[in-house]
């Protein structure tokens, strides 16, 4: 019997045809797939370069020079200080006093104002020959010989003459204050300040008229202050001494209360509550 021959043929017809099929089979399917080739990667694909917008640099701030500051104390406006002075028996003890501390409220007067001038008005009973004296004119604080002058000069009663003091009847504060109304007061002075100095109440039927013209002369300027140092002891005076500060912008110093010197009481009467 003749055997088969098993050996493979490779170029023989069934492999052929083998072979052709399945080339075609991987020929088909890479048709097939090639379009998605290019979409395949391992790595994304950047997206568009988009350019970023320029950042615009602000202008430069110039450095603006800072002022200087300010001095820890600002002085008051050109000042006009008026002391309506009462003269009687009884007021020596102050009289005296003010003549000794006259320099040193001249002086203060002018560290606290861009320039001051004082005018003393003194005053007495309705019952002297001159109520009140209208002699002394203002004077500027800086000329402190030509203020202690004016201090030496006012004398306890002067103005009676023949005339005499009235006991028991007050004291001319409403003509003495009406004087100081007519100070020749000069046109650039901001601040107007009168003190009224005394230990008694005024004539009678002149406290509204004391008032009246207080109200005026502190409605005129809200520099215009009108102040009182009282140095009596009778309780319905300090009261009304104390309508008339207020009325005035003013202050009431009441010396009997442990104010020890004319020079603070003076200063102090500067400056309302």
């Amino acid at each position: 019997m003749k055997l088969k021959n098993r050996e493979i043929n490779i170029f023989s017809m069934s492999a052929l045809d083998l072979f052709a099929s399945g080339m075609g089979a991987f020929i088909l399917l890479a048709v097939i797939a090639l379009p998605f080739f290019t979409n395949i990667s391992k790595v994304p694909a950047a997206g568009p370069q988009v350019c970023p917008e320029p950042i615009v640099c602000p202008k430069p701030v110039v450095c603006m020079t800072c002022p200087p500051p300010e001095p820890g104390f600002k002085k008051l406006p050109d000042l006009d200080f008026v002391v309506v002075l009462d003269i009687s028996g009884s007021m020596d003890d102050e009289l005296n006093g003010l003549r000794a501390e006259i320099g040193g409220v001249a002086a203060l007067l002018d560290k606290l104002a861009e320039s001051s001038y004082i005018r003393i008005v003194p005053f007495g009973d309705a019952g002297f020959d001159v109520p009140v004296s209208n002699q002394f004119p203002l004077t500027p604080t800086k000329d402190l010989a030509a203020v202690q002058k004016v201090l030496n000069q006012v004398k306890i009663d002067m103005g009676m003459g023949s005339g005499r003091n009235i006991s028991g009847n007050g004291e001319s504060v409403y003509p003495g204050f009406a004087e100081a109304l007519d100070t020749g007061w000069r046109s650039g002075s901001k601040n107007k300040v009168i003190v009224i100095m005394t230990d008694d109440k005024p004539h009678p039927g002149d406290n509204q008229r004391l008032l009246s013209a207080v109200d005026t002369f502190a409605a005129r300027n809200k520099g215009n202050k009108v102040s009182v140092i009282y140095t009596g002891t009778d309780a319905d005076q300090e009261t009304f001494y104390k309508t008339v500060s207020q009325r005035g912008n003013g202050d009431l110093i009441v010396q009997s209360k442990g104010m020890t010197t004319l020079t603070s009481s003076l200063i102090l009467s500067l400056f309302p509550k």
